[in-house]
């Protein structure tokens, strides 16, 4: 569906409209949740800056398929995984195995693939 929105309107536009269509799923979990929501800040801060990098890798998720085939665009995002597993390597210190070794080198053949697709 996105792919589709996207002929019609700009990455900024969808956005804003994925927001508002986010807000009854929202509205729903509050009526469960009795309109009660944890005090605890840290967990306030990291919920609220989730929604923010998620906000903004929707929008980028969006251009991208204003500017590229779904076909590729699609895949390639599936691949956000990579992302962590080189952030936890970085960040957290967490050492690969091989097999996991062998997962990132496959998912970067893999981009690498796709990238060529329109060759």
């Amino acid at each position: 569906m996105a792919k589709i929105g996207s002929a019609s309107a700009s990455p900024f536009q969808l956005q804003v409209l994925f927001s508002f269509g986010m807000v009854p799923v929202a509205l729903a979990m509050l009526f469960r949740m009795r309109w009660k929501l944890d005090r605890d800040w840290k967990g306030v801060s990291f919920g609220v800056l989730t929604g923010f990098m998620t906000g903004l890798g929707i929008l980028g998720y969006y251009a991208a398929l204003k500017a590229e085939n779904v076909s590729v665009v699609t895949p390639v995002t599936g691949l956000y995984p990579l992302l962590t597993v080189v952030l936890a390597v970085i960040f957290l210190r967490e050492r690969l195995n091989r097999v996991q070794i062998g997962g990132v080198v496959l998912a970067l053949a893999a981009i690498s693939i796709l990238s060529l697709g329109g060759l």
